[in-house]
């Protein structure tokens, strides 16, 4: 169990006074999934870095199996932060090492038994898909490979927890896609604990079981994967999400989002609205996104007539999620 009580980290100046993270609480079990997502400045690679305690709170307590990391010394830390393992988005690699020595420097380092490493890199670059090119150079491989090697040294000591940063913003949409498929897996041979920080809402969707949102130094939304795409509570969140699905052109109107599980779509829930109420739908557009073993539907239409509040009304008490857009 990861545990973050009241963390909150203010850098101080003589101009002013910058809260990096305000009042954060965040309980993370082992063996989860947590994505954490937001826009650039949200606080997210703050957040992370003082879990492995490369940034101390300057309020608060980190606590990680139950072992406050205020308490611990020099020696103490070096060893809880070799208990993690941390994935950058721009790969952090020794360029002028192959990518089996890139390896072995991060076994050396974690004073990895000496004759059990070979045997250890062996396994890691297998496991990443990498056996075929232990001699070549960084510079030799493709921004996923490179990637994939990074996540072979992150994984080199048996970490507990794997700590990823912007793991796939370098990366294209298919490569990024190739690496959360490689984390899942991993996943579930080991059993790690990840924690994947990202302004990606599309591809934490794909790895993650539970998402927390942050803005301005704060947790503003903590729920299931599910939960937050069928049922966004901030402004935020619902941004991030529509970023992926629609952009309005036509803003003359009010536009209203219908969002659809398998609980909600029933086929004739818009057409008896329309019948009941007498009003005029326009439909905008309509998207589904894949959720793990389910698809949640998008709607966006303009409604007109007299009764249209009384239609909006309808549709919630079917259980659909009614959001006004614009």
């Amino acid at each position: 169990m990861i545990e973050l009580k009241s963390i909150s980290k203010i850098y101080t100046s003589k101009q002013n006074t910058f809260h990096a993270l305000s009042d954060i609480n965040l309980s993370i079990p082992d063996g989860e999934i947590l994505g954490v997502v937001g826009y650039s400045g949200a606080g997210k690679s703050t957040l992370i870095r003082i879990i492995n305690g490369l940034i101390l709170p300057s309020s608060g307590d980190v606590k990680i199996h139950q072992q406050s990391l205020a308490e611990l010394s020099v020696l103490e830390m070096r060893r809880m932060r070799q208990s993690m393992g941390m994935i950058f988005q721009h790969f952090n690699l020794v360029f002028s090492m192959t990518v089996r020595s890139n390896v072995l420097l991060a076994l050396s380092i974690g004073k990895y038994p000496k004759d059990q490493r070979e045997k250890r890199v062996t396994e890691l670059l297998e496991l990443v898909g990498l056996s075929d090119k232990m001699d070549r150079y960084p510079v030799e491989l493709s921004g996923g490979e490179r990637q994939r090697l990074g996540i072979a040294r992150a994984l080199s000591n048996h970490p507990k927890v794997l700590l990823c940063d912007e793991a796939t913003s370098a990366l294209d949409q298919k490569t990024a896609q190739d690496i959360i498929r490689l984390l899942k897996t991993i996943q579930e041979k080991t059993k790690i604990t990840i924690v994947f920080i990202s302004h990606q809402i599309e591809i934490v969707k794909d790895l993650c079981t539970r998402i927390v949102v942050m803005d301005k130094g704060q947790i503003i939304e903590d729920q299931s994967t599910k939960s937050i795409f069928t049922h966004p509570k901030s402004m935020v969140t619902r941004s991030l999400i529509r970023s992926l699905i629609y952009e309005p052109k036509d803003l003359t109107k009010a536009i209203y989002e219908l969002i659809y599980d398998h609980t909600n779509a029933d086929s004739n829930t818009l057409s008896d609205m329309i019948k009941t109420y007498q009003v005029d739908v326009n439909i905008m557009f309509a998207k589904t996104l894949e959720l793990k073993d389910e698809v949640i539907g998008y709607l966006y239409l303009q409604i007109e007539g007299t009764q249209k509040e009384q239609a909006l009304a309808f549709l919630k008490k079917q259980h659909v999620e009614v959001n006004r857009y614009v």
